[in-house]
């Protein structure tokens, strides 16, 4: 043996002995009698008589009847009786000898004992301990709601679901009545075993989380993989996973126990694995987790030995809901697992979970926020940007032994959503959202313009405003006001990797984290408290710096507003051309050709030449103090884009706008008129002005004007019999 076989094998060796040092085996044993005992042994034998465990048991019986017991008598345990014997939940029998090998430790393993009597019980008491939560319950955030609760449920259905492979389905299926709501999932299902126990740790959630390791340690979600295309977060296919990323929500929420009893006053939670002939159910109650009683666990022979399945039923639902709107919501929440076209190779949609609400699969119904905003958005090539971040470990509260650097990934998608015939396509979604009945209380100027998924989960309070990057507020130059009617038009979507952790709710990315802060600020220098962070920016696979993200996406809203943009349709009237105008910079235009109008409709209202309007202060640029009366003159149009001319009200007519045609040519001299971009007709900061605040701000203009003393010659003061002299007091 070499010395480098040799140094490996003692290091092997090494480490064995180590894990022997300390081994505990955990072992929760249900009694005929409907009680159960707890039992730990530190570092046994690798094998124990039967006889002496059994003691051992009944030792530890009487010690916690004698405790515990609620007063109600149970029947006597046999513990002499030579039928005794042990059932694991697999069914299998130990008789003879305990033999530890076969039990992983430092697991808790659910055991049956069976004293020969034909009165064993089905019904298991103080099972769990479920009082740590019951303090919660009493005080959950607002931002926990009724739906809010039910997607903490159906995460754990879609975390389990993923387990499954290409032969069993992956289903999900959630139904409402007035009475009960019921979850239902093909996952690999729950048992009394030590990794899928139903009751493990007070709270049941799904196997594959089981699998995974400890509920408080994110160490296996942070290791990032390659940044090309979509973010990975392990290596699979996109049948796999629509967003490249496993579905590992389970170490945040409030768990089921909490979430089902946000829901209803009372659940019933059944499980079934494909290892199991037997259905386990735990039962839930709100009044006796707040008084500190006990769940009991049931398992009954029932099911074929093939399937697996998991189903929670909550009684007494605390609210009444809409069917059709929560078919719409949860289609937002899990819309890349209901139905996934981006990442089609084959241009078919993927449906990589079957969703169904009442019956009716998600994947078909056209409502939800989602759905109708990919119908409203243009078919031009998306602005995609791949983040990664890193961070130092002491900027994170991170444990000693981790990496000296977090890391985690975000997808940017800026979606362009143009004018057509006049009207705003944003405008149309909320239109669609309220005819719905999922209408909000945004309406073009107030809706988020960013929405954030992790792990393909909608974080449904994560409506940001835009990103540093996405404004245009200091822009100067020929363009500056073309942009900011723009970047109006554009909505980001965020996809973030579990290197991004949520509230405890999972409605929004965690506020104070490092990365959630140098997310918000993207586009900005980074803050005092970023500076530990640091990101890379790629677009099409090249890193680029701020200045080169700020230029790219400058230059991609320009080229969408020239394809998509329709407001070519907005002038009511024949158009007077304007070609190959000398005075570009004064019209604020940049095409050799525009076109005048007189008359214009924006969103159904129609404006005139010669209309009395009222800009508010701020409005756009030459409007920044007070509020500016003025009289529309024209309406120019430069090929998509739109500029009423308005002659504030204290400019006289032969200072104002002139449109003239010389010889065939056609001209508009501006000259002391105030140019307005359109926008701000579809930004409410331009009304119409009814004739008598009009009076009323002409008498305003007419009392500041300057007055003036005319000095009278002798002749007029001889017509008006006045002497001219001036007059001298008397002493």
């Amino acid at each position: 043996m070499d010395a480098a076989m040799l140094q490996r094998t003692k290091k092997s060796q090494m480490l064995e002995d180590h894990g022997d040092k300390d081994r505990a085996y955990r072992f929760k044993v249900l009694l005929p009698n409907g009680t159960s005992v707890c039992l730990t042994f530190q570092n046994p034998k690798p094998s124990m008589p039967f006889g002496d465990f059994i003691q051992r048991l009944e030792e530890e019986y009487s010690l916690t009847y004698r405790q515990f017991s609620s007063g109600k008598r149970k029947r006597d345990i046999d513990w002499k009786s030579g039928r005794l014997f042990l059932e694991d939940a697999n069914d299998r029998k130990i008789r003879g000898e305990m033999n530890f090998k076969n039990f992983k430790p430092h697991e808790c393993h659910i055991l049956k004992l069976h004293d020969g009597s034909h009165e064993s019980a089905y019904t298991f008491e103080n099972m769990w301990d479920l009082t740590p939560v019951t303090d919660i319950l009493k005080e959950l955030p607002e931002e926990y709601t009724f739906e809010t609760a039910l997607a903490d449920l159906i995460d754990n259905s879609l975390q389990a679901v993923w387990a499954n492979d290409r032969r069993h389905k992956k289903l999900i299926s959630v139904d409402v009545a007035d009475d009960v709501i019921s979850i239902f999932d093909t996952g690999p299902g729950m048992d009394g075993s030590d990794e899928n126990s139903i009751g493990k740790d007070g709270c049941f959630t799904s196997q594959i989380f089981k699998r995974t390791g400890d509920r408080g340690q994110t160490s296996v979600l942070n290791v990032m993989a390659s940044m090309e295309g979509i973010i990975k977060l392990v290596t699979s296919t996109l049948e796999e996973s629509p967003l490249g990323a496993l579905p590992f929500f389970g170490m945040f929420g409030y768990g089921g126990p909490l979430a089902s009893m946000q829901l209803g006053r009372h659940a019933l939670v059944s499980s079934k694995t494909k290892d199991s002939r037997k259905v386990y159910t735990l039962h839930l109650d709100r009044e006796a987790l707040l008084t500190g009683s006990n769940s009991n666990i049931q398992k009954k022979r029932r099911g074929s030995d093939s399937d697996s399945n998991w189903k929670v039923e909550i009684f007494k639902p605390k609210s009444k809901l809409d069917i059709s709107h929560l078919q719409c919501k949860l289609k937002d929440i899990y819309f890349p697992y209901v139905q996934c076209d981006e990442e089609s190779k084959s241009g078919k949609t993927i449906t990589p979970v079957n969703f169904e609400v009442n019956g009716v699969d998600l994947a078909e119904i056209e409502g939800g926020e989602i759905a109708i905003t990919n119908v409203h958005s243009c078919n031009g090539p998306d602005f995609v940007l791949q983040l990664h971040f890193s961070c130092k470990q002491d900027s994170m509260t991170i444990s000693p032994d981790s990496k000296a650097y977090t890391q985690a990934n975000a997808r940017l998608k800026c979606v362009y959503f143009p004018m057509v015939e006049g009207k705003e396509n944003i405008e149309k979604i909320l239109e669609r959202l309220e005819s719905d009945g999922c209408g909000t209380s945004e309406n073009f100027e107030t809706y988020s313009r960013v929405s954030i998924r992790r792990l393909g989960r909608l974080l449904p309070d994560a409506r940001w405003a835009r990103l540093p990057f996405m404004e245009f507020k200091q822009k100067k130059g020929d363009k500056a006001d073309l942009l900011k009617i723009c970047c109006l038009r554009v909505k980001c979507f965020i996809e973030t990797d579990a290197g991004f952790n949520p509230t405890p709710s999972k409605t929004n990315l965690a506020h104070h984290s490092p990365f959630t802060t140098s997310l918000r600020n993207l586009g900005n220098q980074p803050l005092e408290n970023e500076k530990d962070v640091r990101i890379k920016i790629y677009r099409d696979g090249n890193q680029l710096t701020l200045s080169q993200l700020k230029k790219e996406y400058e230059d991609w809203i320009l080229q969408m507003h020239e394809r998509y943009d329709d407001e070519a349709h907005c002038g009511e009237d024949q158009p007077v051309l304007v070609v190959s105008p000398a005075n570009k910079k004064a019209l604020r235009i940049s095409a050799e050709v525009a076109r005048v109008h007189k008359s214009l409709k924006r969103k159904g209202v129609t404006w005139k030449c010669g209309q009395k309007i009222k800009l508010f202060r701020g409005a756009c640029a030459g409007v920044h103090n007070n509020n500016v009366y003025a009289t529309i003159e024209y309406f120019l149009l430069e090929g998509l884009e739109g500029d009423p001319g308005g002659e504030p009200l204290s400019l006289s007519v032969d200072k104002g706008c002139i449109l003239k045609i010389n010889n065939g040519d056609t001209s508009l001299d501006i000259r002391d008129s105030l140019s307005v971009p359109v926008s701000v007709i579809d930004s409410g900061k331009c009304v119409a002005v009814e004739s008598n605040e009009w009076d009323n701000q002409l008498e305003k203009q007419r009392q500041k004007s300057p007055s003036t003393i005319d000095l009278l010659d002798a002749e007029e003061c001889q017509e008006l019999g006045v002497d001219g002299k001036p007059s001298i007091p008397e002493e």
